[in-house]
């Protein structure tokens, strides 16, 4: 009975750590960019693209580090857009379709700076810049909230 009561403790616990809550930041890849830009649209919620290099900047490594990897910046009681990252690496393999992708997203957005967040609006139209905010996810975030607020005035 010990055993029998053990191993349902365990399905249970297994299947209580697969299942992925629906967050208001959906945290996606740089292979995601038109699902995401079709999301952002269809949710009517604004879209960060995230242009990070992670294995080079060092800047870009604590952003993602201290913000995006955190538990909290997904907490969708505080913050309502999706992510997309995009990455450029330097010492990683990456599809020659994607480092188009991320280059033609960089030049059409006039990327200059590592790491750079350009927020869109559901529609797709730029409405803020950010870059590293020193402070974590709480000001971090505080400073996305502020450019939707803005843009929604």
């Amino acid at each position: 009975m010990k055993s029998l009561l053990r191993a349902f403790c365990i399905f249970c616990l297994g299947a209580i750590l697969s299942i992925q809550p629906v967050l208001s930041c959906d945290v996606s890849d740089d292979t995601d960019f038109p699902r995401a830009a079709a999301l952002a649209k269809s949710t009517k919620r604004p879209l960060l693209l995230a242009f990070i290099g992670t294995d080079w900047s060092i800047s870009s490594l604590k952003l993602d580090r201290e913000v995006f990897d955190q538990a909290e910046f997904a907490d969708n009681s505080k913050y309502n857009f999706l992510l997309c990252k995009l990455h450029f690496y330097q010492t990683q393999e990456r599809s020659p379709e994607i480092i188009r992708q991320n280059e033609d997203l960089a030049t059409k957005y006039k990327v200059q700076d590592f790491p750079t967040v350009v927020v869109l609006s559901p529609d797709g139209r730029e409405i803020g810049r950010l870059g590293y905010i020193p402070g974590g996810v709480k000001a971090f975030g505080a400073a996305v909230n502020a450019v939707i607020a803005r843009s929604n005035q």
